[in-house]
């Protein structure tokens, strides 16, 4: 029976059935048919059968049905998982007759479904504002959160709808919604309107008509606030109406990220002119370096990319953690237009005008090596630094002044340029130039050309700024047809009428089809020449050429392409066979300066330095100092000798004691000093190369030490070969700034600065003989003096007075000079303090010459392996064993001065040995005289000892006499007839001589008396340690001698042993 109840039970009832199928159908006449079924509906099944047919009814919204299950016992609230309670399903329907009902009978507005919400978020939702108001009178939460962390008022403004429900957000934030609540992401109602664009309704919450104004500063977790959103998803209006309301246009969120950021890096033109015109940084970092202007060039946005070029303040030149410019950014993703727009070389407005003037002050020299008109091997231009770095031609929409041979009309071999100050700005810019005009191929070359200037030292002074000694090659890539796929138009001066007459091909034709290049000649074909058949072509004398501007007259167009296609080839060749790699040296050298030219340096330096303004009518040095020192990377001014060496102190007072300045003075010279300056070289590829080195203060015309134009006359030497490439070129300019540049002026004294050395050296040597005699005489004067003194003193033995102990004798004042010569060694100092002077420029010197000899033995090496590269031996080995050749003679020539400076240093130090024992013997010399004379001295003491001896015995005699004679003479009454002369004797000498006679004794043996006291007073046992004794009046004084035992002579043997026997013995006794 019990079984069959349960079967029974399991089965549902058709009631329930009927009951819950017409409440989802709003079935009145069936529902209330149903219900009168039964009476009871009090079983726990009918009480669920009731709560799932008014959970279908909410949906339904009939109030009249749910009041009439309501009056038969539905329950409000579920009871089982899974359900949905009535209140929310009437909610989410918007009927508010169905939720007053249900909220009167209890039903719980707190409810929370799988995601957290309440019914609240759903009419939040769906704009019931009625159920809404409802739901808050009856007490639902505003601050229940859904499983994303959303509270009601975050879940209406995270909805996208162009129409914000203002009403709803009213009513929540009067019952004290959290206006800066937070999602599980951070992000505040604001940040959610600003995401989905919601305009209105970012107005509402920032103006305050909704009663409450929202924080425009909040950020989310990330910490992006409103505008960062707004910015990334490109809401124009958004972004406006933030920043009118006070939004930061440079507030920045993890890893440095700005809105500028943001949008530029999407490429939002509309955004990112918004916020330029509201002052956003353009320079702002990540923290990996990279700029609004490096994501904008990275991912080719043109136009964001001429947006932030336009504001003046824009750094073209910052790098990131991988030491990419925003231009190699944009040419790393190969985008060109974005390249020309970024090239330092399109960058002159940006210079300041002190920069500008600076600039075009300057000179810059530009020398072609080739074969030209009239036999001529090489022609020298000059230019302004200003026309060859940022001249550009608008009409062309090329440069000036091109940097590589291929894109000059003329086609010159090779191309030398020289800028005339260590500028690392000016450098930068000369290269991208260049790299730019190359077609902005080998990335990772112009990468390491670029990280080279880490070599830089910089310090707090001026002079702290300077390259250290550095040599490195640069290996060519490999090319590939890949890379040949990937190769850009790079820029060209003017077509050639040869190219003119080929149909162009594009950069982006397949491998597959031979790309005919500029002079028709397919790659395939240029790709056979090797790199040491091509090095090999550039040293055999060359054909005089028959066209080209600074050539002979030009003639048809058939001749010109005749004469012009060996030298495309040769580029061609190069520029599809086996590159040229790259090659860059920095090494000091020396030069000088003269003194009041390196005095207008340094004010200069200081002045900058203090941020002082230039003076009216300012030279172009001081412009240029005032324009680069403070700037990053600063310029590096000429150091000398002491600068070079202590680069880390103020060496203002050790420049004006040089060898060279205090030999100028003494032979009333000009005053010079010498400078230690910086070779910068750069070989690039087979036809370029640049160097730097700075020219002297104010450079005069006629300068007979001038390194730049003694390099361009020896280029045009006759008695040497003409210079056939860039490496003959750079071996040149290295030998020329090697060594002593003394050598090449060997016709005027005035500039032979080791001779002034060793002049100085001999001076020194001189003096020091000199001295040495001057000794020698004051030697012989005082052994002389010493023997008639002697000689005097003996003579005076048996006088009474004492002889004079000094030179104020009669024989001595004849020469009355030699103790003076003898004890004075302010002379001898004062030379000890010139030689060290010289040893140390001499080894500052050594150190420059060491640098030099170990950085061209590298820079040899460099050469060498960049010559045989992948071509032949026996292609290359004529070369290669020139440049060895001159480079033994640059090593040849050092070593030679090396050895120079290492006898003078030798020569200065046996001075300095010679000086320091000429100090030891007048020390030796003193210290007799001083013994002699204390020895007189004592002779002296002893004799004066013995007079006053004599006159206390005297005293002692007659003072008692004296005053017994006194005594007697006294007229008293009682001597009348008394005083006879026996009768005074017997007194007179009887007392006085017994007083006289022991007081005498004592005088006599006075030391003996006190050392037998002591004695006697050690030897009588004490008590306690203690001692007194009398002296004078009974005063008692007390001392402390306690008895030596055997424990004392334990403790001092060890402290003889622990090296403090003197302080034991002395405590001792």
């Amino acid at each position: 029976m019990a079984s069959q109840t349960s079967v029974a039970s399991s089965q549902p009832d058709p009631r329930h059935l009927r009951l819950i199928a017409a409440s989802a159908q709003a079935n009145q006449a069936r529902i209330r048919e149903t219900l009168a079924e039964d009476s009871s509906w009090s079983s726990h099944i009918d009480r669920d059968a009731l709560r799932q047919s008014l959970q279908k009814l909410a949906i339904r919204g009939n109030v009249k049905l749910v009041r009439l299950l309501l009056e038969h016992g539905a329950e409000v609230n579920i009871s089982r998982d899974g359900e949905i309670p009535a209140l929310f399903k009437a909610a989410e329907g918007g009927h508010t007759p169905v939720v007053t009902e249900l909220l009167a009978h209890g039903a719980d507005p707190n409810w929370r479904n799988r995601n957290g919400q309440t019914a609240l978020f759903a009419a939040c939702m769906r704009g019931r504002d009625a159920v809404v108001r409802a739901l808050l009178d009856a007490g639902a939460s505003v601050d229940v959160r859904d499983k994303e962390g959303r509270t009601a008022l975050l879940f209406l403004a995270s909805e996208k709808s162009e129409k914000p429900k203002t009403d709803t957000l009213r009513m929540l934030l009067e019952k004290d919604a959290d206006i800066e609540a937070r999602d599980s992401i951070g992000r505040t109602p604001l940040l959610w309107a600003a995401t989905n664009g919601n305009v209105r309704l970012v107005a509402a919450l920032l103006s305050g008509e909704l009663g409450k104004k929202a924080d425009i500063s909040a950020s989310n977790n990330r910490g992006r606030n409103a505008l960062h959103l707004a910015a990334e998803a490109n809401h124009e209006e958004m972004v406006k109406l933030l920043l009118d309301q006070g939004a930061d246009p440079r507030a920045a969120s993890d890893g440095g990220w700005t809105a500028l950021h943001n949008a530029a890096q999407s490429g939002h033109t509309g955004a990112v002119a918004l916020l330029l015109a509201a002052d956003a940084n353009v320079n702002a970092e990540l923290s990996n370096g990279m700029t609004p202007l490096h994501w904008a060039a990275f991912n080719g946005h043109e136009g964001v990319v001429e947006l932030i070029l336009n504001k003046p303040e824009t750094n073209i030149t910052i790098k990131d953690g991988f030491d990419r410019t925003p231009m190699l950014c944009a040419a790393e993703r190969h985008h060109k237009n974005i390249v020309q727009l970024l090239s330092p070389a399109r960058a002159a407005n940006r210079l300041n005008p002190v920069a500008q003037c600076a600039c075009k002050e300057f000179e810059a020299t530009v020398v072609d090596f080739g074969s030209f008109r009239d036999g001529k091997k090489q022609l020298v231009f000059k230019h302004s630094v200003h026309e060859l770095l940022y001249g550009w031609n608008s009409q062309e929409d090329r440069p000036t002044i091109p940097t590589l041979t291929k894109n000059i009309k003329y086609q010159p071999a090779f191309r030398w340029i020289h800028l005339p100050a260590n500028n690392i700005a000016w450098v930068e810019t000369l290269l991208a130039k260049s790299f730019v005009e190359g077609g902005h191929r080998d990335m990772e070359a112009f990468k390491a050309l670029e990280k080279s200037f880490g070599q830089e030292h910089r310090g707090p002074l001026a002079h702290a700024h300077f390259m250290r000694t550095f040599c490195q090659r640069i290996s060519a890539p490999q090319a590939s047809a890949s890379d040949e796929d990937k190769l850009l138009v790079s820029l060209s001066e003017e077509p050639s009428d040869v190219s003119s007459q080929v149909s162009h091909v594009d950069s982006a034709s397949t491998p597959k089809t031979p790309c005919k290049e500029d002079n028709g000649t397919p790659k395939s074909e240029a790709k056979k020449k090797g790199k040491s058949e091509q090095i090999s072509e550039r040293h055999p004398k060359r054909p005089k050429r028959t066209s080209g501007p600074p050539g002979n007259r030009p003639g048809t167009k058939d001749s010109k392409a005749a004469v012009k296609l060996p030298g495309q080839l040769s580029w061609e060749g190069s520029k599809s066979g086996s590159a040229h790699g790259k090659i860059v040296l920095f090494m000091p050298f020396l030069h000088y300066e003269t003194d009041e030219r390196r005095k207008r340096l340094s004010n200069s330096i200081r002045s900058a330095q203090d941020g002082r303004d230039l003076p009216e009518q300012p030279s172009r040095d001081q412009m240029l100092v005032h324009a680069y020192l403070n700037n990053i990377p600063p310029l590096h001014p000429r150091r000398t000798l002491d600068q070079f060496f202590y680069h880390g102190i103020d060496t203002s007072a050790r420049d004006t004691d040089q060898v060279v300045y205090r030999y100028c003075k003494r032979h009333h010279l000009e005053p010079k000093v010498f400078m230690v300056d910086q070779l910068w070289l750069w070989i690039l590829g087979k036809d370029l190369v640049i160097t730097c080195f700075p020219q002297r203060w104010d450079q005069p015309k006629p300068d007979p030490l001038n390194v730049l134009d003694g390099i361009i006359e020896e280029t045009n030497a006759k008695t040497r070969p003409p210079v056939q490439s860039v490496y003959d070129l750079a071996m040149l300019i290295t030998s020329r700034c090697s060594g002593m540049f003394d050598r090449h002026r060997l016709d005027d004294q005035d500039y032979q600065f080791l001779d002034m050395f060793e002049s100085s050296i001999g001076l020194m040597t001189n003096r020091e003989s000199q001295l040495f005699d001057r000794f020698n005489r004051a030697s012989r004067l005082s052994a002389k003096w010493l023997q008639r003194h002697r000689r005097h003193r003996g003579g005076q033995a048996g006088r009474s007075g004492s002889p004079s102990p000094g030179p104020s004798s009669a024989s001595t004042s004849r020469d009355p000079v030699f103790p003076d010569a003898l004890l004075d060694i302010d002379v001898e100092t004062s030379l000890l303090s010139e030689i060290k002077d010289i040893r140390d420029e001499l080894n500052i010197i050594a150190v420059i010459l060491d640098s030099q000899m170990l950085i061209l033995g590298e820079f040899e090496a460099h050469v060498t392996d960049e010559l045989r590269g992948d071509g032949s031996r026996r292609a290359t080995d004529g070369i290669v064993g020139e440049i060895r050749r001159r480079s033994r003679e640059q090593r040849r020539l050092l070593d030679v001065h090396r050895k120079d400076v290492d006898r003078m240093d030798r020569q200065a130090e046996s001075i300095y040995t010679s000086l320091t024992h000429l100090l030891d013997l007048k020390q030796k010399h003193s210290n007799a005289l001083e013994a002699r004379f204390a020895r007189d001295q004592a002779v002296i003491a002893a004799r004066q000892g013995q007079t006053i001896m004599v006159f206390t015995i005297v005293t002692i005699i007659f003072l008692p006499m004296s005053f017994i004679a006194a005594f007697f003479a006294i007229n008293f009454e009682d001597w009348d007839g008394i005083l006879t002369m026996a009768y005074v004797s017997k007194y007179l000498f009887g007392i006085g001589l017994g007083i006289s006679i022991p007081l005498i004794a004592m005088a006599f043996t006075v030391s003996d008396i006190f050392d037998g006291a002591s004695t006697a007073l050690s030897l009588v046992p004490s008590t306690g340690g203690q001692r007194k004794f009398s002296v004078g009046s009974g005063n008692a004084v007390s001392w402390a001698r306690p008895s030596f035992d055997h424990r004392r002579r334990e403790r001092i043997s060890e402290d003889l042993e622990r090296g403090r026997g003197d302080v034991s013995l002395s405590r001792a006794y």
